[in-house]
């Protein structure tokens, strides 16, 4: 299966925030959109940065309450691994593992289409595993 796919089974919806906003708005959208991590871009099509919870509270951490207040270009990732919407999903698990990281934003013909997190690549494994589980029983019970 490739990226796309994933994609039009799960949506393309992507939480987006401007990297001049402040790390509360972070915190307000990531809990209105019931996501943990958002895209920062400018345009909604070229990926600036990343942010999740996980670098909201590193920035608590390390700056105190304040950091409330700062934009969420002090806190967020610069360095964004994306992949492009023609991979197949085990690009996805390479990066992830690779880089340690549990969000990838995906590409389209250079601009912003989706975002694939680990709770999808683990629910698309799991459709997978239940697929395979049931293709077996049917063979186990002379059926195909």
């Amino acid at each position: 299966m490739t990226v796309k796919r994933l994609l039009q089974d799960k949506g393309s919806f992507v939480s987006i925030i401007d990297p001049d906003v402040r790390v509360q708005d972070v915190m307000d959208q990531l809990e209105r959109d019931e996501v943990s991590a958002l895209v920062v871009s400018r345009d909604k099509r070229t990926v600036l940065g990343i942010i999740s919870g996980g670098d909201v509270v590193r920035g608590l951490n390390r700056i105190g309450p304040e950091v409330a207040n700062r934009p969420v270009r002090d806190l967020m990732t610069t360095d964004v691994v994306c992949c492009d919407i023609g991979e197949p999903m085990q690009k996805i698990y390479e990066l992830m593992d690779t880089h340690q990281i549990r969000h990838v934003p995906v590409i389209e013909n250079g601009q912003l289409c989706g975002i694939i997190s680990m709770l999808d690549v683990v629910k698309y494994r799991l459709g997978e595993i239940e697929a395979e589980a049931e293709a077996l029983k049917e063979y186990v019970a002379g059926r195909t």
